[in-house]
């Protein structure tokens, strides 16, 4: 199996009217940073794990214009799920245009790369901290996993199957991780990507790897008693597998060489 790169990128939390999260952060320069960085990587695809907007700002369309683009200048497809600032049906069929089927919902999708495939899970729960996989969503994705797929299948899902290192997030991840631990369980799931906790960090669910990206946006500090926002720069992770491992390191656009003109090129998708 020839080696895959993936570039995944969570929690970008775009804002509308201009609006600076915490009166300083500006999250649409954050991804613009973020793809361009990804540019220098040359993944075979990338990956969005919810959150797209915050607090259900009206950005998705915009939203969308700028990862196409991306999906075009990358030549590689662009997979994006809702998390739980998305409204419901937001993340539509402006995005994953890739996919080769659509789920339950319009957000649960599935994509082939190069034998890989990625399925996206709508873990949602807009404006609840705490995600949940339907009876429904759980029914249809054992349906797909009793068919392996060549080189194995990822799961994209907002919400950790797992508790945050952090006491300040506590209570805020999967509700059922159980039913989904069930499914997995002996398929050919290589690994469960996602996000929502703004941390780095990787755990099992039973004996499937689990890694959480760090936010585009902004970060909390792990070991703070409060929540204590981290903001120096875009980060994302990288990930490499092959058939023999699954490895995935956090990256930061300050460790990149500065790609200035398409950053400002994908801004400008947005005012156009």
């Amino acid at each position: 199996m020839d080696q895959l790169t993936i570039v995944h990128l969570s929690d970008t939390h775009l804002t509308d009217d201009g609006r600076l999260l915490y009166g300083r952060i500006n999250p649409w320069r954050r991804l613009a940073q973020a793809l361009s960085a990804a540019e220098q990587l040359a993944p075979d695809v990338v990956v969005l794990t919810g959150d797209v907007a915050d607090r259900g700002a009206e950005i998705h369309a915009d939203a969308a214009k700028i990862l196409a683009e991306a999906q075009y200048l990358l030549g590689c497809p662009v997979i994006t799920i809702p998390g739980n600032h998305d409204p419901a049906g937001s993340i539509g069929s402006e995005f994953n245009t890739t996919r080769l089927s659509t789920g339950p919902y319009p957000a649960n999708t599935v994509h082939d790369i190069d034998g890989l495939r990625i399925i996206g899970l709508d873990s949602g729960g807009f404006q609840l901290s705490q995600g949940n996989i339907d009876p429904a969503q759980l029914a249809w994705l054992d349906r797909l996993l009793s068919v392996s797929a060549p080189k194995g299948s990822l799961l994209l899902l907002h919400h950790p199957p797992l508790e945050s290192f952090s006491p300040a997030l506590a209570g805020r991840g999967l509700q059922n991780p159980q039913a989904l631990a069930a499914l997995v369980a002996g398929s050919d799931v290589r690994a469960i990507l996602c996000g929502h906790y703004h941390q780095t960090g990787a755990s099992q669910l039973l004996n499937v790897p689990v890694f959480m990206a760090p936010a585009t946006s902004y970060n909390m500090n792990p070991f703070a008693p409060s929540e204590v926002i981290q903001e120096n720069c875009s980060w994302f992770s990288v990930m490499r597998l092959s058939a023999a491992s699954v490895v995935s390191v956090p990256a930061s656009t300050a460790q990149m060489l500065p790609l200035h003109q398409r950053t400002e090129n994908y801004l400008a998708l947005r005012r156009s």
